[in-house]
């Protein structure tokens, strides 16, 4: 707080009452008093027409759920990489072996001769390189077939 310790608080709490004198030193301590709840009573007030005005409450324990740091992207990130509910490839699966549905539903949308994959959101779409899948990924075999194999159980 400024620099300041508790060692240096006293010294001048002690300071001013040497100097001030014990007579009014009594007095001093209720003015201060005085000026510490009237203070106390205004910032209430203000809070309390703040929260009338606005709308809304001013309450710290009630702004934790707003708390804008959980919006960071950082920390967005962090936590998607860490999600405990992820299940962790077996050791010996290496990863062109492992077939998600959501491979299968792109492999669906992949054209024949097509170069590149679009995923990702239309704000942040992002291409991959068929060429550079495994030879075991559906979507380069969707991509390098001509007629490519139906997916679900439908009659053709």
């Amino acid at each position: 707080m400024f620099g300041l310790t508790l060692e240096k608080l006293f010294l001048v709490a002690v300071l001013a009452g040497i100097v001030i004198g014990p007579q009014r030193l009594t007095v001093y301590a209720q003015h201060l008093a005085g000026t510490v709840r009237s203070l106390r009573d205004f910032i209430d007030k203000t809070r309390s027409d703040a929260e009338r005005d606005i709308g809304i409450s001013l309450h710290p324990h009630e702004w934790e759920s707003l708390d804008l740091r959980q919006y960071d992207p950082r920390r967005i990130v962090s936590d998607a990489l860490h999600d405990a509910t992820a299940v962790p490839p077996s050791p010996t699966a290496t990863p062109a072996t492992i077939v998600t549905d959501e491979m299968i539903d792109q492999a669906r949308h992949v054209r024949f001769g097509q170069k590149y994959l679009i995923t990702g959101t239309a704000a942040h779409p992002r291409r991959i390189l068929i060429e550079a899948l495994a030879h075991d990924d559906p979507r380069r075999i969707a991509a390098e077939t001509r007629d490519s194999p139906p997916t679900d159980n439908t009659v053709q």
